[in-house]
């Protein structure tokens, strides 16, 4: 059940908003998505015009310098989009992540706002941290057994990062600690790994990732709803971090 609940769960997010009409809480985040996209393609592309071996292959070679030019754009725009944006959507996702609550439960609890604030940016540097370990693990094992198997590592690794982001939402509304973040996927291995596949598969249907982020978010929030429905997690789960 976790199983299949947790894949589905980042497409039945975006069935919940279409189903409630909910795109009011869509439009800024695509607007902020347009403009981050059109920074990130402009930053990029002029870091890139400014190193000495790019501008001089497009000098000797102009056709081979302009297709390195874009095909490099492209991948360093790709990543510093996929970075800044769910920062940059937080908190529309966890106006929406509430909205999905309280439609579906009646209600939805609130953290004060300033307290909230600070252990959103405590969390969020902690797992910036967890995540560079992630990555580096990752590299390693690229390195010294194989690409194939690193690659594998890599979006593994990618899926439960995308699963925290997800559940992070109604997690934090009920005071959860980051180890208890943590210890609540830990909790539900077959739906946190399944649903950090479906959402990638989600990013990677063409211009959805424009919209994922608050799907991921109302998505996430259901499931939780559903693996949680009598339990408060923060109470009965074990903190894996600490009290912070």
């Amino acid at each position: 059940m976790g199983l299949l609940r947790g894949f589905f769960a980042p497409f039945r997010g975006g069935v919940f908003v279409a189903r409630h009409r909910l795109w009011a809480y869509l439009v800024l985040p695509v607007l902020l998505d347009l403009a981050l996209g059109g920074t990130a393609i402009y930053l990029v592309q002029r870091w890139l015009r400014h190193e000495d071996w790019l501008a001089s292959l497009i000098g000797s070679q102009p056709v081979i310098g302009w297709l390195v030019l874009i095909g490099l754009t492209s991948v360093g725009a790709a990543v510093v989009f996929l970075v800044a944006q769910p920062l940059l959507l937080a908190v529309f996702s966890d106006r929406l992540s509430e909205k999905v609550e309280k439609q579906a439960r009646g209600s939805a609890p609130t953290a004060a706002l300033l307290p909230s604030i600070a252990r959103a940016l405590g969390h969020g540097l902690l797992k910036l941290v967890l995540y560079g370990l992630a990555v580096f693990a990752g590299a390693l094992v690229s390195g010294f057994l194989s690409p194939v198997i690193g690659t594998f590592v890599g979006v593994g690794i990618a899926s439960i990062f995308l699963a925290y982001d997800g559940f992070d939402y109604p997690l934090s509304r009920r005071g959860a600690s980051f180890g208890r973040k943590w210890a609540y996927l830990a909790g539900h291995p077959l739906q946190t790994m399944a649903f950090g596949l479906g959402a990638t598969l989600l990013y990677l249907v063409p211009l959805a990732f424009f919209v994922a982020p608050p799907f991921v978010a109302a998505g996430a929030t259901l499931a939780f709803l559903e693996s949680e429905p009598t339990q408060n997690p923060v109470r009965n789960a074990p903190d894996l971090a600490g009290n912070g």
